[in-house]
């Protein structure tokens, strides 16, 4: 099996190198000739959750001509930066490629499959003019969220905070061949992997911790550990959540936890750095599109009102506007 992970991100440079000790053949896209260069040279280097570094060497290329037509091409980019794919992605596909996008958020393939008040719909929020919906078929992707946490150090380093688990799920629902091979990979490559029926459901459960934690996060520069048990913060993170959950249950979607048990796996990672703030304090822009302005977009599609959700995402733009002016 031919798969290439595009974006030499942190998570996709995780899953490459894990999933390079498996059948599969695995080739890492990257955008930048020298960072091509640098993990040809040096592998992917990992702190594992134990604090022990490995060095995992594998196939790189920074032109996606070079290594054709792929089986699967999994999408580890920023959700703003999907577009951006879509050359390389037209490089790697053949007739029966499967696209498997690794993102936060609601998906830009949310709509799709749904009935009303989505069918039919694209989210203006995180595919603007319908671009990635009409570039990728539907029917020919696989959903996918992950909780494993992992940070870029300094020195190149990847750190593996914690956690292992993927979650894959077809958009309609359906029992694919492929939805079994990927889920069987990443399980080989040691990964907590599971298929679900329900993809929609294990989003909005991620979700909901990061579209309350993430922008909070920047807000306070405070760590996920902090967030969680300071009482005022963690009053604000539950009306959030609460906005969160009057918008999924009118799109038909049923939380397998409570609001507490949520926040308590986010307080059980520690002392970590949201994607979020690490990005706001690299200077990068914040993927507040796909985290927060997805879920108000879709509240305003089902007439929930999201007050609190609405002054957080304001707060939040101003606070990284200001980054910039500075």
């Amino acid at each position: 099996m031919r798969i290439a992970v595009i974006g030499g991100g942190a998570i996709g440079c995780l899953i490459a190198a894990r999933l390079s000790s498996t059948p599969a053949r695995i080739s890492l896209v990257v955008r930048r000739p020298d960072a091509a260069a640098d993990i040809r040279q040096n592998g992917i280097r990992m702190a594992t959750p134990g604090g022990r570094i490995t060095r995992t060497p594998v196939h790189v290329t920074d032109d996606p001509l070079s290594i054709g037509p792929q089986d699967l091409a999994i999408l580890c980019v920023k959700a703003y930066a999907l577009k951006g794919t879509l050359s390389a992605l037209s490089a790697l596909s053949g007739p029966d490629t499967v696209v498997m996008p690794v993102v936060n958020g609601i998906p830009w393939w949310y709509p799709a499959a749904q009935p009303a008040p989505l069918a039919g719909r694209t989210l203006a929020s995180v595919d603007p003019g319908g671009i990635l919906s009409q570039a990728i078929d539907p029917t020919r992707l696989i959903g996918a969220l992950t909780y494993v946490a992992v940070e870029n150090q300094d020195d190149g380093v990847i750190r593996h905070v914690n956690d292992q688990r993927f979650v894959f799920g077809d958009p309609a629902g359906r029992a694919t061949p492929m939805l079994s091979t990927v889920t069987d990979l990443f399980r080989q490559a040691g990964f907590d992997a599971a298929m679900t029926g329900d993809i929609r459901s294990h989003i909005w459960t991620k979700l909901w911790g990061n579209l309350a934690f993430n922008p909070l996060s920047v807000l306070t520069g405070a760590s996920l550990a902090t967030l969680c048990q300071d009482p005022g913060i963690r009053a604000i993170s539950v009306r959030m959540m609460e906005e969160a959950q009057r918008v999924a249950d009118r799109l038909g979607v049923r939380f397998a936890m409570t609001i507490a048990e949520r926040i308590a796996t986010s307080a059980a990672i520690g002392d970590f750095k949201t994607s979020m703030l690490q990005d706001f304090e690299g200077g990068r822009r914040l993927e507040l599109e796909a985290i927060l302005a997805s879920v108000i977009e879709l509240a305003g599609i089902v007439g929930a009102p999201a007050p609190v959700l609405d002054t957080v995402l304001s707060l939040t733009e101003l606070r990284a506007r200001n980054r910039i002016a500075a």
